[in-house]
């Protein structure tokens, strides 16, 4: 523990002692004791992260880097801290961090790269010193990025986007520390994963698509819609790199070439020839020039035409517009995410069993991504979903109607219809007790059997109430009979059960149910 000294004309000293057991002091000078107080809390969390061989906390990692030099300059000649190194700025330190993480990586996730870095250089400007970010600094950019992170326009990022810029600026400053750059990562803990937005997700059917295709200008454009709508491809890297070669048509199946999974081994797979694929291709091919060696040559994005080998293919150029401007010639609303939610909407009906029943392992390899992105991404409703929904629910309602039916037949108001059955002849029988609370009663030839004892079952109350009903005497006055029978029998100190204990009499026809076998025998 560490203590604050004063001096005789007023200035203040840390006194600690170090890991060696000897007495240390830091002259402060003459400070405020509340600056006095923050200094020995710091010097209290250094000498507690030395002495359990720990990082030290975020807290007074952040403030050694606001310190002035003459007292960080102290606390270095008391090995309390390493020496200050020459921290340089944004612009400086994040060009080589971006070139050292590029290796191995896609040109279009190094463009991710540049565009997390952009931001970084929009907000904080490229000559801000990076060992003078906090973490408050870095909880305004997260801000920033929700507000004004559009570059080309006014206005911020979508939640999802601004979660993967700071995730990548959190790999960048954790470089830093690493290197030893920076004492700690001011963007620690502030990357928060963001949940699907489905909002724009939208189930294309095979009739809509169809209908746009035949407002497609040619072949080609009519092959390329098939292969985003009908064999899910990658809207720009597997169909612009798609070649005629990779075309089996002895086997009616085609070879996929996806750059975006070749890290994960998996850069190549095999689909057949999904329903309207093969017309397409035949049709592609015969008006295709000879000699062409990929699929798409006539409609692929200007920086790809002439070339032999499209290594580099991120960028889709202005098929999505010209996409756009079938869709309304056609007469159709242009949905969101125009190409995604086609290769969605064929996996959904693969998941449908649509075009047949085949596993979910098998869906995910045709697609090529894991099950886990699949469920998580590529699902989408159908309106026959809710179609069979109402649909279960009239079958169900009509089954109830049916049931409700067969009981009313079992169902006798013998009291008020048929005078020759009284409550004794039904007494015997097991389905009358067991309305009559069967847990706690035995009916036995007109008594009723308690614990073992048998006692009389009350038969002038019990014709009393029949005479009532016979008679047509108002409803009311039935009532009034049970509830007299209720408070007669059964009481404090009495071995008699009251038979009508635990049946409620509603205002409404008195009935028992009588099972059917009973019904016949009479």
């Amino acid at each position: 523990m560490a203590s604050i000294s004063k001096d005789k004309n007023g200035t203040k000293r840390i006194v600690y002692y170090n890991a060696d057991k000897k007495q240390v002091s830091i002259r402060l000078g003459q400070v405020p004791m509340k600056n006095a107080e923050t200094i020995k809390v710091h010097i209290e969390n250094l000498l507690s992260a030395q002495a359990m061989r720990v990082s030290v906390a975020t807290e007074t990692a952040e403030w050694l880097t606001k310190i002035p030099d003459e007292l960080y300059i102290k606390f270095v000649q008391k090995k309390l801290a390493e020496p200050r190194k020459i921290v340089g700025t944004l612009g400086e330190m994040l060009p080589d961090i971006i070139k050292e993480k590029s290796v191995g990586n896609k040109p279009t996730t190094v463009d991710i790269y540049r565009q997390a870095e952009r931001s970084l250089y929009r907000c904080f400007g490229e000559d801000r010193k990076v060992d003078t970010i906090t973490t408050t600094d870095a909880k305004e950019f997260s801000l920033w990025l929700a507000k004004h992170g559009r570059a080309k326009k006014t206005g911020g990022l979508a939640p999802k986007t601004v979660s993967k810029q700071m995730e990548h600026v959190h790999s960048f400053f954790q470089i830093m520390t690493e290197r030893g750059d920076i004492p700690c990562n001011p963007f620690k803990g502030l990357v928060q994963k963001v949940a699907v937005d489905d909002r724009r997700n939208k189930y294309i059917d095979e009739e809509t698509i169809l209908k746009v295709m035949e407002y497609a200008p040619d072949a080609e454009w009519r092959l390329i819609i098939a292969l985003w709508r009908f064999s899910g491809l990658r809207a720009v890297s597997e169909v612009l790199t798609l070649k005629w070669e990779d075309v089996l048509w002895d086997q009616k199946m085609i070879m996929v070439h996806a750059p975006k999974t070749e890290r994960y081994g998996t850069g190549v797979r095999k689909i057949p020839f999904f329903p309207h694929i093969e017309d397409c291709l035949r049709d592609a091919f015969e008006q295709a020039p000879e000699g062409s060696i990929y699929v798409v040559e006539k409609h692929a994005p200007l920086y790809l035409r002439g070339q032999k080998e499209r290594v580099y293919v991120c960028r889709q150029g202005n098929i999505g517009t010209i996409f756009r401007k079938i869709i309304l010639r056609a007469g159709i609303v242009p949905w969101g995410k125009l190409i995604h939610n086609l290769r969605a909407s064929f996996e959904t009906d693969l998941l449908s069993k649509k075009y047949g029943e085949f596993s979910i392992y098998v869906i995910a390899k045709w697609l090529g991504h894991s099950v886990r992105v699949m469920l998580e991404h590529y699902g989408r409703f159908q309106q026959s979903d809710y179609d069979q929904i109402a649909q279960a629910c009239v079958q169900v309602k009509e089954r109830k109607n049916q049931t409700m039916g067969q009981k009313e037949a079992h169902l006798v108001p013998f009291l008020l219809q048929n005078e020759d059955i009284t409550l004794e002849s039904v007494a015997p029988i097991p389905q009358t007790r067991a309305s009559l609370n069967a847990s706690l009663y035995t009916a036995v030839e007109g008594g009723i059997r308690d614990n073992g004892a048998e006692s009389p079952m009350m038969p002038d109350s019990i014709h009393a109430l029949e005479n009532k009903v016979h008679d047509g005497k108002n409803r009311q006055e039935v009532v009034h009979s049970v509830n007299h029978l209720n408070s007669h029998s059964g009481g404090h100190g009495s071995r008699t059960r009251n038979p009508f204990r635990g049946t409620s009499f509603p205002m409404r026809p008195l009935a028992i149910r009588i099972p059917s076998e009973y019904l016949l025998s009479l």
